[in-house]
């Protein structure tokens, strides 16, 4: 008895929370795009080359990116985190600390959505060495059905 009353508790709390969920769903569902990478970077275990990437995001927010270099699939990211309050330009936000950089996160601002990635591996250094210089490499985003 005590379980079908939580499984019909928890069917209801799902069917409540739906909707919560869902807006932010919809907006990123089917994201690709592309990017041009200037210099050699790391995305979360990934090691990218220079050279010209697409992207298709699935299970947004905060799922699986799948990065193409051409029609070769070279990665798949997830994010640590995700905002979706995202404003100005579609970006890739990238850390130069030293070789390689790193992509720290992906501005997708046309679907109201910024995804955080941790480094590959981080340390703590001396002050100078913790000091960041960040740059922004342009995204160009497609959504679903374009």
């Amino acid at each position: 008895m005590k379980s079908i009353r939580f499984t019909m508790l928890s069917s209801l709390a799902l069917a409540l929370l739906g909707p919560c969920f869902g807006t932010g769903l919809a907006n990123a569902q089917g994201l690709t795009g592309k990017f041009t990478l200037p210099f050699e970077a790391r995305w979360g275990t990934a090691a990218l080359r220079p050279g010209d990437y697409s992207f298709k995001l699935e299970h947004a927010p905060g799922g699986s990116l799948y990065l193409y270099r051409g029609t070769k699939p070279v990665a798949i990211v997830y994010a640590q985190s995700f905002d979706q309050k995202a404003s100005g330009h579609d970006a890739l936000m990238v850390v130069r600390e030293n070789a390689p950089a790193t992509i720290r996160e992906m501005k997708l601002s046309s679907a109201g959505l910024v995804l955080y990635y941790a480094p590959h591996r981080p340390r703590r250094g001396s002050a100078p060495e913790e000091r960041q210089a960040g740059l922004a490499i342009p995204v160009d985003v497609t959504p679903a059905g374009e």
